[in-house]
C-alpha cells in the first residue's frame, strides 16, 4: 500500500537515462538530420526501425552491427 504521508513542496524533475529514453532522444536527434523524405518520415516503419537501431546502440551494440542487422 502507498504511503500517503509523502508531500512535494517544489518543482519536480524526472530524469531518466534508461536505454529506452536514450534511444528516444537519439532517434529524435537523428530524424532531424537524416535526409529521408517527409513522406518516408511519416511512415510507421521508418520510426520503428530508427528507434530499434537507436535502442540497440544505447544497449551497447556496435554501430556496424546495428546498421547491418535487419529489424524483425
Amino acid at each position: 500500500m502507498a504511503d500517503s504521508s509523502i508531500s512535494v513542496s517544489g518543482p519536480v524533475a524526472i530524469k531518466s537515462d534508461s536505454n529506452a529514453r536514450v534511444a528516444y532522444e537519439l532517434m529524435s536527434h537523428i530524424s532531424g538530420w537524416e535526409s529521408a523524405s517527409d513522406s518516408d518520415k511519416r511512415k510507421r516503419d521508418y520510426w520503428l526501425k530508427l528507434y530499434w537501431q537507436c535502442y540497440q546502440a544505447a544497449s551497447g551494440s556496435s554501430l556496424s552491427h546495428v546498421l547491418q542487422q535487419p529489424r524483425q
